[in-house]
């Protein structure tokens, strides 16, 4: 895939980091969301002076980190003069706690469950739920807080259901939106498509180690199907989940979309 050629791709900074604009995704009416508003991406940790002076250029506003608190110590983000910067978890384990997933928090996460794909999918539709970073982003939306860069860790799996979520707020079809959320596969192919060998020790397939460092379509399905049980459209979930009413979406989608 030629990334350049996406209305996303931001030049000069490594694939790994998984970082892009929404600028010029379709929304059903017709209109894109305005560019250099809404950017997605990795934790802003360890850059050179030519990445930050990149960041620099977004005119960020907010930057928001879903990261559990025990992924930021000792690798806090770079925030630019004049951005606001907020954590909030995005995912949360059966007793509460921040999902944190550092390497040695995946491997603890891997160990201690069965079927750590369902687990996983478990915490991506938690996220369309209740969730209170989510609801801490959308507030950042409806404030006007743009250009806003939202990230995780690695930016694939809280980010990606965060950015899914706002394209939906913001009328999209879910087949942009699900080609939107696998990009991070194209973005991560080098790490994908070269695992090590031997495989770490908490990874014991092929298959697990690209499900845990990529994405998986199967994943957004469940998160949008969640959606769909609880509301009868979309408008319905965004009223009942966030209180917007079909003047407020519409206000919203205003603001974002040209």
């Amino acid at each position: 895939m030629d990334l350049a050629a996406t209305s996303g791709y931001i030049t000069g900074l490594p694939l790994l980091m998984n970082v892009r604009e929404l600028g010029g995704i379709e929304s059903a009416d017709g209109r894109c969301i305005r560019h250099g508003l809404l950017y997605r991406g990795s934790a802003l940790t360890g850059l050179g002076t030519e990445q930050s002076s990149i960041v620099d250029g977004f005119g960020l506003r907010c930057i928001f980190d879903l990261r559990a608190k025990t992924e930021t110590d000792g690798q806090e983000d770079y925030v630019p003069e004049g951005a606001e910067y907020h954590r909030i978890a995005g995912m949360y384990d059966a007793a509460g706690s921040e999902m944190g997933f550092s390497p040695t928090a995946v491997a603890n996460f891997l160990a201690m469950n069965n079927d750590p794909i369902e687990i996983m999918r478990a915490l991506y539709i938690s996220m369309a739920h209740g969730n209170p970073a989510v609801h801490a982003l959308i507030d950042c939306l409806i404030a006007g807080k743009a250009p806003l860069y939202f990230h995780c860790s690695a930016g694939k799996d809280r980010t990606g259901v965060a950015a899914a979520l706002i394209l939906t707020l913001l009328g999209v079809p879910d087949d942009a939106i699900m080609e939107e959320f696998l990009l991070t596969n194209a973005y991560r192919a080098e790490l994908i498509e070269n695992p090590p060998s031997p495989l770490p020790d908490f990874i014991d397939s092929i298959g697990l180690w690209e499900r845990a460092n990529g994405v998986d379509e199967q994943d957004l399905l469940a998160v949008f199907a969640s959606m769909d049980e609880r509301c009868s459209t979309r408008e319905e979930y965004f009223a009942d989940e966030f209180g917007l009413d079909e003047a407020a979406l519409a206000a919203l989608r205003d603001r974002y979309l040209t």
